[in-house]
């Protein structure tokens, strides 16, 4: 069984394989997520990340995610905690506003003690609805789905395998480029390579 736990922080899990790219936190494997799993594809047999996916912003999640789901298994299981945004939002009346700000965008002092940059921030946000929709896209269907406080917990099996191939072909809508002369779809292809190109021009 090979088990893995992305973006794991301090809390690392017995049986599981405890990735973070943050070094501090002294996972059994330092990672940056932003890059494929050094793993082969259909190998994991389960993929847990709690706090992870709204880290990553509207296009980076499509190259992360998809990648996790290429590492796992046919049968196998992922499971997802994000924030639950939808239910934050109805809430901003009810938090004193720069506690709601704090918890709208993110904590970048990990535990009080590991400053986590700009992996700190939330960069995109789910309900119910638009989690499952997203997940699904992936060839995972839900078998559990739950709120708990502010959080949305998802349980989902893999149920067919989508090539990487498949996915590059895949047009990701843009609400503000439709505004002006700027296309409102990119393939996700077209986008990891706009991706790329940053990551090369902007290393510190």
């Amino acid at each position: 069984m090979m088990k893995l736990h992305v973006g794991c922080g301090t809390k690392k899990l017995e049986g599981w394989i405890n990735i973070d790219g943050v070094k501090s936190c002294h996972p059994d494997l330092v990672h940056d997520l932003s890059l494929p799993l050094p793993y082969a594809d259909l190998s994991a047999d389960e993929l847990k990340a709690e706090g992870v996916l709204e880290h990553l912003d509207k296009y980076m999640r499509y190259c992360v995610f998809g990648d996790w789901a290429r590492t796992l298994k046919v049968g196998g299981l992922v499971h997802i905690g994000v924030p639950n945004f939808k239910k934050l939002l109805s809430r901003f009346f009810k938090f004193n506003y720069d506690d709601f700000v704090d918890t709208f965008f993110g904590e970048n002092m990990w535990e009080s003690e590991i400053y986590l940059g700009h992996y700190g921030n939330h960069k995109w946000g789910y309900s119910k609805e638009s989690l499952t929709a997203f997940i699904k896209q992936f060839g995972i269907d839900p078998v559990e789905v739950t709120t708990k406080d502010l959080i949305i917990f998802y349980t989902g099996r893999k149920v067919k395998h989508v090539p990487v191939s498949q996915m590059d072909q895949w047009k990701i809508y843009s609400h503000n480029n439709k505004f002006g002369a700027k296309r409102n779809v990119m393939t996700l292809a077209e986008i990891k390579q706009k991706i790329k190109e940053f990551q090369v021009q902007n290393i510190c």
